[in-house]
């Protein structure tokens, strides 16, 4: 079954071909084009300006992946696009395309899940993954961690109850001068130091219940720089800004991992998933392949190309999902010219 699979959530303008096989998907092409040279200015995504980048962007990224895969939209056997969550000017894009594309080709269509789709990444390295499984979902925009039955199924054990742990990484680098995206560059002067300057302490709440807070960290972040840096060594102290990036990757990997242990042993865990945009940092992928070994687990990171937010894993998740009961599917003859 081939997939033209579509995603527009956010600052990221995808679509990927992929064919789902008896023994999982295989990705045949798949197109990404990045909006951070656009929001760099502004030190984070400007929705509408996303959202007029999608409409100029869509079609030719629609043509290269179709191009790459060497397929006819005649030969597709579904349309997948996310649905949510998302901006919704941004969605609107790559939805109203897809629906479009649909019904001119009589051609199946699914929504999917911008998270089941994260989850789903994992599919293209472990399709045969052992449930039930936790995922843990971490971007710019989310932070949540999910209790999966089946590829298709996510019931929700906790999330972040402020900030998420992308958008610590995107503000912390901001005031380190860093540029935009932050994660990748806290990152990688976090690699380069030598040593980790003083720890961050842990959120606390009252209720006691297992949870996340990434908006304190950054103003502790803002604080060690001012009273501890000082602003002008912001720019100048190469490895005193190093030393906080580490130290700032460590925290965050640190409160990330940290439930994952207790939740593996009421639910009868067999596997771990760790997908989303922060799933790229070094850090974290270190820590979660050491705890999944300590717990001896099963642990699957997608590689890096697909923890970003991108066309193939919607295309893996709707592929598992039901197409809409429309009444063109029978008899799909349309050659589409994009």
């Amino acid at each position: 079954m081939l997939v033209l699979g579509l995603e527009s959530s956010c600052d990221d303008c995808s679509a990927a071909v992929v064919v789902e096989r008896a023994d999982g998907p295989q990705i045949l092409s798949l197109i990404r084009r990045s909006q951070d040279h656009l929001h760099a200015p502004y030190g984070g995504v400007v929705p509408e300006l996303a959202a007029r980048e999608h409409l100029v962007q869509l079609r030719s990224v629609i043509q290269s992946a179709m191009a790459e895969a060497g397929v006819k939209v005649t030969e597709l056997k579904r349309i997948a696009v996310t649905q949510g969550p998302g901006l919704i000017g941004c969605l609107l894009t790559t939805f109203s395309a897809a629906k479009a594309i649909a019904w001119y080709s009589k051609i199946p269509f699914v929504g999917v899940n911008h998270l089941l789709g994260h989850l789903n990444a994992a599919r293209f390295a472990e399709p045969k993954l052992p449930f039930p499984a936790l995922a843990l979902l971490v971007s710019g925009g989310h932070t949540h961690l999910y209790l999966a039955e089946s590829w298709v199924d996510l019931r929700l054990l906790m999330k972040t109850r402020d900030d998420a742990a992308g958008e610590a990484f995107d503000k912390a680098a901001r005031m380190l001068n860093l540029g935009y995206p932050g994660g990748p560059a806290v990152d990688e002067r976090a690699q380069s130091a030598k040593k980790s300057a003083p720890t961050f302490t842990p959120p606390k709440f009252r209720d006691g219940t297992p949870s996340w807070s990434f908006s304190g960290l950054k103003t502790a972040v803002k604080q060690r720089i001012e009273n501890t840096l000082g602003l002008s060594a912001a720019d100048n102290d190469y490895e005193s800004v190093g030393a906080l990036c580490k130290t700032l990757n460590e925290t965050i990997t640190a409160w990330l991992l940290k439930p994952i242990p207790h939740l593996v042993e009421i639910h009868g865990i067999a596997s771990l998933v760790v997908s989303g945009g922060v799933a790229c940092n070094s850090d974290l992928r270190a820590g979660v392949a050491k705890l999944g070994k300590k717990l001896g687990i099963t642990v699957v990171i997608p590689e890096p190309r697909l923890c970003t937010d991108n066309g193939a894993m919607t295309a893996a998740a709707g592929a598992m999902l039901p197409a809409s009961a429309a009444p063109w599917v029978e008899n799909a003859n349309a050659d589409l010219k994009l």
